[in-house]
């Protein structure tokens, strides 16, 4: 399997917290975790972290962790989540890297002809398609949403069949139940048995669970972590506090909220199974006191972002985090304003995992084109966030004499040398003409192009012989016969 690792962390770095702010958050997590702690409801949990040192009341499930146990525990923790695919590429999540995952499903499909819809079958497919061709996605997530033209419950199963017999790529499984995670889990054994692989070392899947805000963690949530740990899958949490109602009105009290809840899960993942990767993830939001409306793309989403990944880094984690999206479901000036806003933060704080290219709509909706707009800001902003490279001042000196008063530099070697490099910026998803160009298509005119062209142009990656595999391991799970037909992908 080749190391893939070249997509690094830029030299412009944006911060928002000085390192004195830093290091007065993690005292106040500390204080947190020791005086106020968490509820763990899961006995063998519990037991481990007493065991470790922790402070533990198993009548109500409340665990406060003194501050020498966190470090102890932190210190455990791997600063790299390996992933793995089909295709042979493992990906080394945490240091300079930085990889991008696009999204499979969600409630609502921006759909380019017909707008705002619910999703069917077909999404799955075409959006898998998409990740899986574009060179900018290194891996795809895939909710547990239900598609309107598959009945519940094997509208759940179907998907996840559409979505593995379509990617090579590594996959993010978010499982909404402990169920749920062992059908995840199952697959994937499918899939490592057909291809020749060790399911339990070789990390095809990373495995999200959710801490419930404020400062809970249910006990299925432990299970499925235990379900990953037994084999070599990254956990990564999902970290969502709303500002007003599941953690303080305010920004810097969200974010202090955030920070205790991020390290939770790795705390937790170190008394069961030492040095398992967890990711440190947040994706803090605001509550609209008007409506009671949670809003997760605003501005002080990039603020969130940025402070988030300085704090992962600062404990020297894999730093995980969604690309952002836009509050619209158009793709419009908003769109694009909030989507460079969040993908700068990204790329500019050290983010390692780059997730939900095709997000808009408040997080609840996406669309094959959104994937597309947002490879394209995605270009510009690690354009940007690459810098100067100062050394080839030299370079300029050298030119500039060459050339001379009054001269060009259209044939000057330095030119000829850089023509067909990265040295300045492009992007095939963007109109870069200029307005010379009468019949220049726009942005997203340029995305749907691309997403019909890229879907056409598919040929099958997935082994004939893993999809005959899954197909055969999905058939017997149907309640309605029909369902497993192949002409239903």
């Amino acid at each position: 399997m080749s190391i893939e690792g070249d997509h690094l962390v830029g030299k412009t770095v944006f911060r928002v917290l000085s390192d004195g702010e830093i290091e007065a958050l993690h005292e106040k997590t500390l204080e947190v975790l020791e005086t106020v702690g968490a509820r763990i409801t899961h006995d063998e949990a519990l037991a481990k972290l007493a065991r470790a040192g922790a402070k533990v009341d198993t009548a109500s499930g409340t665990v406060r962790f003194p501050a020498q146990l966190v470090g102890e525990l932190l210190d455990l923790a791997p600063p790299v989540a390996v992933y793995s695919g089909l295709n042979g590429r493992r990906l080394e999540v945490g240091g300079e890297n930085r990889y991008f995952l696009s999204l499979i499903l969600d409630p609502f499909i921006v759909d380019y002809e017909r707008g705002l819809r619910r999703p069917v079958l077909e999404d799955v497919r075409r959006h898998t398609i998409l990740g899986e061709s574009l060179p900018r996605v290194h891996a795809m997530m895939r909710m547990q949403y239900p598609v309107s033209d598959v009945a519940e419950p094997d509208c759940y199963l179907k998907t996840m069949e559409v979505f593995l017999c379509h990617t090579t790529k590594h996959v993010s499984a978010y499982p909404a139940s402990v169920e749920n995670c062992r059908e995840w889990m199952d697959a994937m054994a499918v899939i490592a048995e057909a291809a020749g692989l060790d399911v339990l070392a070789e990390p095809l899947m990373s495995v999200a669970m959710a801490v419930t805000s404020p400062l809970v963690i249910h006990g299925p949530n432990v299970e499925i972590m235990k379900m990953a740990m037994e084999r070599s899958y990254p956990v990564i949490s999902t970290v969502c506090p709303m500002a007003g109602t599941t953690s303080p009105y305010s920004v810097a009290g969200t974010l202090l909220a955030a920070n205790v809840e991020a390290l939770l899960p790795v705390l937790v993942a170190q008394v069961f199974k030492p040095g398992h990767p967890v990711l440190y993830a947040i994706g803090p939001s605001a509550t609209d006191m008007r409506t009671g409306h949670d809003l997760y793309y605003r501005a002080e989403k990039a603020l969130f972002k940025l402070a988030g990944a300085q704090m992962g880094r600062f404990y020297r984690l894999p730093v995980a985090g969604e690309a952002g999206g836009t509050l619209t479901w158009r793709p419009d000036v908003q769109n694009g304003a909030e989507g460079m806003l969040f993908l700068l933060a990204s790329l500019g704080a050290g983010q390692n995992l780059i997730g939900g290219l095709g997000s808009l709509h408040n997080a609840n909706g996406m669309s094959a084109e959104q994937i597309v707009i947002q490879c394209g800001l995605a270009d510009m902003a690690e354009y940007v966030v690459r810098g100067i490279a100062a050394e080839d001042f030299r370079l300029g000196v050298e030119s500039i004499r060459r050339v001379g008063p009054g001269g060009n530099f259209l044939t000057d070697p330095l030119t000829l040398q850089r023509l067909r490099s990265k040295e300045f910026f492009h992007s095939p998803y963007l109109d870069l003409s200029g307005g010379y160009l009468e019949a220049a298509p726009g942005m997203a005119e340029i995305a749907h192009q691309t997403v019909e062209r890229t879907i056409a142009e598919y040929r099958p990656t997935v082994p004939e012989n893993v999809q005959e595999a899954l197909r055969r391991f999905f058939r017997d799970k149907y309640r309605d016969p029909a369902v497993a037909l192949p002409e239903r992908f």
